[in-house]
């Protein structure tokens, strides 16, 4: 029997463990906020909200704090959500509304 695979993504490769954790954190943002809330506002939401919150969970592992203690699930965690709900939204919304990153012309 023929497969026809070439081309499509390896998701074997894609630790299984990380997809859980990211959506340990899916669930504690749809309890809080309601489920799939962050879709209905990827053209409302600057690229620097993501950006924010994804180092601010970053700086209190790299700090020491493992666990981010409203929600008692790992900074890491957070911070893997929250780089997908960026990449989620740099792919599907309007980037004239949302691309709010500074460009230093000087540096480029």
């Amino acid at each position: 029997m023929a497969k026809f695979d070439n081309g499509k993504p390896p998701i074997h490769l894609v630790p299984t463990k990380c997809i859980t954790d990211a959506a340990a954190v899916f669930g504690f943002g749809a309890a809080k906020y309601g489920e799939n809330n962050w879709r209905h506002d990827l053209d409302n939401m600057p690229y620097s909200r993501h950006y924010s919150s994804i180092m601010r969970h970053l700086l209190a592992w790299h700090s020491g704090e493992d666990i981010d203690p409203e929600s008692g699930l790992p900074h890491l965690d957070h911070a893997l959500t929250q780089i997908m709900i960026l990449k989620t939204t740099a792919d599907y919304a309007d980037y004239e509304k949302v691309d709010d990153r500074y460009v230093d012309d000087a540096n480029q």
